[in-house]
């Protein structure tokens, strides 16, 4: 076989093409394959395809893949979701970041660049339970950043992530940073850490990565139905950034009654500031579901602040399961994913001579400091609580009292009911030593609505 990183252009696609329809049993099957790859597990999905399918020995080069053609390879999987609809599994890691030459080059001349222009993408679907050499690879598609319609944006982010190191706060960096190029935690814990150039404090090994939410986008748009998604970024050579500014600055100012006027809206509605938001960018569909919000995994939401500045809003995120919770590391967790990779988008309206008035937006991300430090906490002792069985501490007059963090425990971070009812339970790994119980209310975390009134301190 030719040494599959001379490949070219055209031999690369040939080959992901013919691949197409193939499990790695099917690959394996159709190849010399040693007896230990063969019979074991030997090696992830993507090596044992470098090695079978293209004639690649596992390398950490520099160089792409195919160096000859500068193309990445890349085999990433995807998955079915509720509602028949497509997500990526997890998101795409590219090279990882020498903080130490990286900031030396411009975007076009940088490592990032030279390694990840051309990227041979081969989509695999997951299904659970099943062994991997049993997976089908379904899709493939040669993605290039020349001329692609994110180009702009994905520069904007690694210009952020490179100001960051030359700032010496390659420490501070968080995933949540940025659009759809981040920087993800590579290794095995927070003690995996690199030198950094302008500050001696020793900085989290970090990788570039296509988000999760960025490729889910990918998947839909070549894999799955991508006809009825909205776009609100209507201009190529405009970032995401530039674009929302330009919009708040018409409304920023008014008065939600002003607001409901020029847009034709009625309505007593809950959800009134929902509405309005998503008429202020022109768009049918919640601002949520758009295209640009769903790549960069952005929730807008709406903040109210009072007259005396009080905010009554907590943000609370789905019940966790707590059988789940106890198969989870502080490092693996749902809410340590959930909280390094989304933004917010608040949108602002303060109270004044007793109405509503739109201040403006803020985008933020929660700091790394504070999710390394109050929320680990908070998630550690959630999980010592499910996992030795001491949910109840005490009943008084039939209500029950947990050791669940209370708001007051954590400054940033608690635990509370999410159930309908006290009927809406969920099963327990561990029945509580208290009352015996298998299952228990629903519950989920929450982001004390004290710690979400600091970030709008420039507001009160």
């Amino acid at each position: 076989m030719k040494n599959g990183r001379q490949y070219n252009r055209q031999e690369i696609e040939l080959i992901s093409k013919s691949a197409i329809g193939k499990t790695l049993n099917d690959i394996l099957n159709e190849e010399v394959v040693t007896i230990e790859d063969k019979e074991t597990n030997k090696g992830g999905l993507g090596q044992l395809i470098e090695k079978y399918l293209f004639g690649m020995e596992n390398n950490s080069d520099s160089e792409p893949d195919f160096f000859n053609a500068g193309i990445e390879l890349k085999v990433t999987p995807y998955k079915n979701i509720k509602g028949n609809k497509l997500s990526a599994k997890e998101r795409l890691v590219l090279n990882i970041i020498d903080y130490m030459s990286e900031y030396k080059n411009e975007f076009r001349s940088s490592h990032f660049w030279y390694k990840n222009n051309k990227i041979q993408l081969l989509w695999y679907l997951w299904e659970e339970n099943k062994n991997k050499r049993d997976l089908i690879i379904t899709h493939e598609k040669l993605f290039e950043l020349e001329n692609n319609e994110d180009l702009k944006q994905i520069e904007q982010d690694w210009n952020y992530i490179i100001n960051k190191i030359k700032e010496g706060k390659a420490h501070e960096i968080s995933e949540g940073d940025t659009m759809y190029l981040g920087a993800c935690s590579k290794g095995a814990n927070s003690s995996s850490t690199r030198q950094q150039p302008f500050n001696d404090i020793p900085a989290m090994q970090r990788a570039f990565c296509f988000k999760t939410s960025y490729m889910t986008q990918l998947v839909r748009k070549y894999i799955g139905d991508y006809s009825n998604v909205e776009k609100i970024l209507k201009e190529k050579n405009k970032t995401f950034n530039d674009y929302v500014n330009s919009v708040i600055e018409k409304y920023k100012g008014k008065t939600r009654d002003e607001l409901m006027k020029e847009f034709g809206l009625e309505s007593n509605a809950k959800n009134i500031n929902n509405m309005l938001i998503s008429r202020m960018f022109n768009v049918k569909s919640k601002l949520s579901e758009t295209d640009e919000f769903q790549k960069a995994k952005i929730i807008p939401k709406t903040i109210r602040i009072e007259e005396n500045g009080r905010i009554k809003e907590s943000i609370s995120f789905p019940y966790f399961k707590y059988t789940d919770i106890v198969n989870q590391s502080w490092e693996t967790c749902d809410l340590k994913e959930e909280l390094e990779t989304t933004k917010y988008m608040f949108f602002v309206f303060k109270k004044e001579n007793n109405e509503y008035v739109f201040k403006g937006i803020k985008l933020w991300n929660m700091p790394e400091i504070d999710i390394e430090t109050s929320v680990m906490e908070m998630w550690k002792k959630t999980y010592n609580t499910i996992k030795t069985g001491n949910i109840v501490k005490s009943i008084q007059n039939g209500i029950r009292k947990t050791n669940f963090v209370g708001m007051k425990e954590n400054e940033v971070c608690h635990v509370r009911p999410h159930g309908l009812n006290a009927n809406d339970v969920c099963k327990l790994p561990v029945p509580d030593k208290l009352t015996g119980a298998t299952e228990y209310t629903k519950h989920c975390f929450w982001i004390n609505n004290t710690y979400i009134r600091k970030i709008f301190n420039d507001y009160i």
